[in-house]
């Protein structure tokens, strides 16, 4: 609505159709619709601060993530050596024990050089300088018959260059020239067997029930 500049009447203001079917083009505002598209430029117009808390929490997850992997990793691979423990050195526990607590008063030099095999170490030493006796008291001088059975071994702890192996047996026993039944005596021991030259050999032997 208008005044007129001569004093008159008021003069109703008159539009075109024209003038009603147009429109002014809008521009769509970057900041109204969240920014740039881009990733990059979005992350590169924040703080800085906001920047940095991000590429921190980046750095964080890659570390988490390749620590959960090594883990996986060695686990798995612990997994897997415990599932296949090392016969081989359960097999010369066994063979060890069985020849060092297999014996007779009438055993031969060459039949105790044989069961040396099976030694090393202080254990060796002391088979060597006392024979049955180690395994015995007095074995040699009340001439005490041995013969043992292993029935069952099992893998303990395993290093580079040692393993433990827990054993069960059965020992009869005969004293002097008894012609009685021999004693027998349920055994479990701890059978420590060292790598020496590729091969595992008895090196100590420890009780866990007694003999």
């Amino acid at each position: 609505m208008a005044r007129r500049a001569d004093g008159g009447g008021v003069v109703m203001g008159v539009h075109s159709a024209d003038d009603a079917d147009q429109e002014v083009p809008v521009t769509p505002s970057t900041t109204a619709l969240g920014g740039s598209k881009n990733p990059w430029k979005r992350w590169r117009n924040q703080v800085p601060g906001d920047r940095r808390w991000q590429t921190l929490w980046l750095v964080v997850s890659v570390i988490a993530i390749a620590i959960a992997a090594i883990g996986f990793t060695v686990g798995a691979q612990s997994r897997a050596d415990s599932a296949h423990p090392d016969h081989t050195a359960v097999r010369a526990a066994v063979d060890g024990v069985t020849a060092l607590m297999t014996f007779a008063p009438g055993d031969s030099p060459e039949k105790r050089a044989e069961v040396a095999k099976h030694l090393t170490g202080s254990i060796a030493a002391d088979y060597k300088a006392r024979g049955a006796d180690v395994v015995f008291p007095n074995a040699v001088a009340s001439k005490v018959t041995m013969t043992t059975t292993v029935s069952s071994a099992a893998p303990g702890e395993k290093h580079a260059d040692f393993m433990t192996v827990l054993v069960f047996a059965t020992q009869e026993i005969h004293v002097g020239q008894s012609d009685g039944y021999p004693e027998r005596v349920g055994i479990a021991r701890w059978i420590t067997v060292t790598k020496v030259d590729q091969d595992w050999r008895v090196s100590r032997v420890e009780n866990i029930s007694p003999q």
